[in-house]
């Protein structure tokens, strides 16, 4: 299926991140009206779990922030956007089709 992970049926709260796994990886889910973000949660500075983080949607640049040290990290390309971070995050397109939520690594 073109590389798409199926997670399964989840219900996703607006603004509520969810923490998933993806072939052993944790990953992110967050949804924020009609769009949904996935990225690697696990900050790319020590490790603290993002999906712990403080989310900020701001229109046209949607972010996290790590808990431990406030790396920022934007949700749309995983790029960082405040050390103590230097490395982007993960990302993964998300597609939601009959109810399920299907993930795949989006390439870079």
């Amino acid at each position: 299926m073109d590389g798409w992970i199926d997670i399964g049926a989840l219900e996703l709260t607006d603004r509520k991140p969810v923490r998933i796994a993806v072939d052993g990886d944790a990953v992110l889910l967050l949804k924020t009206g009609n769009q949904v973000f996935a990225i690697g949660n696990q900050c790319t500075h020590q490790g603290a779990g993002l999906d712990r983080g403080v989310i900020k949607i701001a229109g046209s640049v949607n972010t996290v922030t790590c808990p431990a040290h406030g790396s920022m990290f934007n949700l749309e390309t995983g790029k960082t956007m405040r050390p103590p971070a230097t490395k982007p995050v993960p990302v993964y397109d998300v597609k939601v089709e009959e109810g399920r939520v299907f993930v795949r690594p989006r390439e870079t």
